[in-house]
């Protein structure tokens, strides 16, 4: 299953859209609708979650941001802003849902993506 899900985020990852935020910029805020999906190249950002979980880092880990809010049709969970220069792949959320169907491991690759994230935010 590793050299499946390898091969399937080559290809995924290639069809983003690289962009670049600078320090200090808001990505998203909470509440706001979740239009895309954010793959962390480079860089650090901080998440303000709501009280109970306060505020978290991810700092220099690629990772996959907003996969729940695009898979659920949810609001962003968090506000996240950058804490330095940053480099990003951008999927647009219905572009995003498209990838998960046109791909054979990409439903489970993204399922596993998710709980990694959600396990890097707590």
């Amino acid at each position: 299953m590793a050299d499946t899900f390898r091969e399937t985020e080559k290809k995924i990852l290639a069809s983003g859209i690289e962009m670049r935020y600078l320090s200090e910029e808001h990505i998203f805020r909470k509440g706001q609708k979740a239009e895309f999906v954010f793959f962390l190249k480079e860089g650090s950002l901080l998440m303000d979650w709501p009280l109970e979980k306060g505020k978290s880092r991810i700092i220099n880990l690629p990772c996959f941001i907003g996969i729940e809010e695009a898979m659920d049709g949810k609001n962003y969970g968090c506000s996240m802003k950058t804490l330095v220069d940053c480099k990003f792949l951008v999927f647009e959320r219905k572009y995003f849902l498209m990838l998960m169907n046109e791909f054979e491991a990409a439903t489970p690759y993204f399922l596993q993506k998710r709980e990694d994230f959600n396990i890097l935010s707590s």
